[in-house]
């Protein structure tokens, strides 16, 4: 398997290949599940043998989503070595070691300073609709 540039963008493309891959094997579990409710899909194939991700034993349909998993995983791989997609991803980590990111401190305060007026206002609504509320139950009785 031949990776573009390799050696460049590493963490970008362990990142996106990363997450993708996790909605990847959520969606096949998903779809294992759903398999499961015909007969041939909960027929067990290994009777004893119990899968340590699934806790369950191997039945048809979750053999079917592990090879799904494997084929997308490796069309996943191929997709963000091509040369297009390669090329996205070292520019998206070269923009992003350029960005002047804040401190710990800076973010920190910054994250205080949002969750103190968002509860603000929240408060605020709540009394609000309350006191409309009380408002219109007089007016409307």
């Amino acid at each position: 398997m031949e990776i573009h540039k390799n050696g460049e963008a590493k963490l970008t493309r362990r990142v996106a290949l990363y997450g993708l891959l996790i909605l990847v094997i959520w969606g096949f579990r998903e779809f294992s599940k759903w398999v499961a409710r015909w007969p041939f899909g909960r027929k067990v194939l290994f009777d004893g043998f119990e899968l340590p991700y699934y806790q369950q034993q191997l039945t048809v349909g979750v053999l079917m989503a592990i090879v799904l998993t494997i084929i997308v995983g490796y069309i996943l791989f191929k997709w963000l070595n091509r040369p297009k997609s390669a090329e996205m991803l070292i520019e998206t980590e070269t923009e992003l070691r350029k960005v002047a990111w804040p401190s710990w401190e800076d973010a920190r305060q910054s994250t205080v300073i949002v969750l103190v007026f968002v509860a603000a206002t929240a408060t605020y609504l709540t009394v609000i609709e309350v006191v409309l509320k009380k408002i219109f139950d007089l007016v409307l009785v």
